[in-house]
């Protein structure tokens, strides 16, 4: 098995969990998700996202991001380049590189999960929906949504 520097980063974060919220661009509320910074380090950043019940976030790209989405709790059906994974267990996780397509729908029960992040390409860590590439080409998690 290869190891890389963010999946390193993600399991030191999982064990030791430190919080480093910065006090600017760390809330972030956008349709049916809400989310928080709960670490920003250099290039490295975890954002947690609570998504409302019976919700999908459509399929996309972040071109500038290389992640692991960890599943904390909820009804979550992930969907990483055209597979759909059912994450159920606290801590599961799956990689999304830059050019992978991904995206969920969220159940009865919503959920929620954290986005292990490194930023890639010289691009400082912000609200990763602002890093974002769709079938519309909207430019934004912000601007894919109607309110």
């Amino acid at each position: 098995m290869q190891f890389d520097d963010l999946e390193q980063f993600k399991d030191w974060w999982l064990v030791n969990r430190p919080l480093n919220t910065p006090d600017i661009r760390s809330l972030t509320y956008v349709a049916e998700t809400h989310g928080v910074v709960l670490y920003r380090q250099g290039c490295y950043q975890v954002e947690m996202f609570l998504v409302k019940p019976n919700s999908e976030i459509e399929p996309h790209i972040h071109p500038n991001v290389d992640s692991f989405e960890v599943y904390i709790g909820g009804d979550i059906d992930f969907m990483c380049n055209g597979q759909w994974f059912g994450q159920n267990m606290i801590g599961d996780s799956i990689r999304v590189y830059p050019n992978s397509w991904h995206g969920g729908k969220f159940g009865d029960r919503g959920g929620c999960f954290i986005s292990v992040q490194k930023w890639l390409n010289g691009v400082e860590p912000k609200f990763v929906g602002d890093d974002w590439v769709d079938q519309k080409n909207t430019g934004s998690y912000k601007e894919n949504r109607q309110t």
